[in-house]
């Protein structure tokens, strides 16, 4: 591909694939951890928030990198086969809680206490990451046109920023109306919000990085992006 060729220069095919598969690998895995772990909500004193704002910040630091540097159609099949992997995830959970239980085996409630609080979860994660991700695809690669593929710390906080805040938004309305305060919700939504943002400012460097080893570059080519 054109686009492709372009923006991996100097990066044989199969070795692109390997790099590719491993990030969209990580990313699927985030993206399905995030989704189980939101089940738990933890307490920071005075707020709480989802056990997910650990793990799904790492979902937009490997899509800027997948569409910086393989591009749009290739980011946007990443996202839908995570959504499709999370689809699976609900079926084989659903089937592993309707299983008849052995008797002597103590742990079924624990287990439907967790498992069964996932497909509300993971609905909410389908409608808001769709959303979101596709939005920060769209933000990112729009930013670059506009810069001219320079200011790779601009464009990777300036989407997340926007699509970080439509996802917990929606994200947190669809998962936790009606089992959780509404007080308690728009606290979860603040500070998620919050602590994704300074995870995506912190995580800027890991961006760099992740860029430079998927293009196969020194990362020292990156410095003066960086600064500029």
């Amino acid at each position: 591909m054109p686009q492709n060729q372009e923006l991996t220069p100097f990066l044989p095919v199969e070795q692109s694939t390997k790099k590719l598969l491993l990030l969209s690998g990580l990313f699927i895995c985030c993206v399905m951890i995030a989704n189980i772990v939101a089940t738990k909500i933890v307490s920071f004193g005075f707020t709480s928030a989802t056990v997910a704002i650990l793990f799904y910040p790492f979902t937009y630091v490997i899509a800027d990198t997948v569409s910086e540097v393989w591009g749009k159609k290739i980011a946007q099949r990443m996202i839908w086969t995570g959504l499709a992997a999370n689809v699976v995830m609900v079926c084989l959970f659903t089937i592993a809680v309707k299983l008849p239980a052995a008797s002597f085996y103590q742990g079924q409630d624990a287990f439907e206490g967790v498992l069964l609080g996932v497909p509300r979860i993971v609905l909410a994660s389908l409608i808001a990451y769709s959303i979101s991700q596709n939005l920060d695809i769209y933000m990112f690669l729009g930013l670059r046109r506009r810069t001219n593929g320079r200011h790779l710390w601009l464009r990777n906080n300036a989407s997340a920023m926007v699509s970080q805040l439509i996802d917990t938004s929606i994200f947190s309305l669809i998962a936790f109306v009606g089992s959780v305060p509404t007080q308690e919700i728009w606290k979860i939504i603040g500070t998620e919000y919050v602590i994704k943002i300074a995870f995506c400012i912190v995580l800027t460097p890991l961006v760099y990085a992740l860029v430079a080893w998927a293009r196969n570059y020194p990362k020292e080519a990156f410095h003066h992006d960086h600064a500029a």
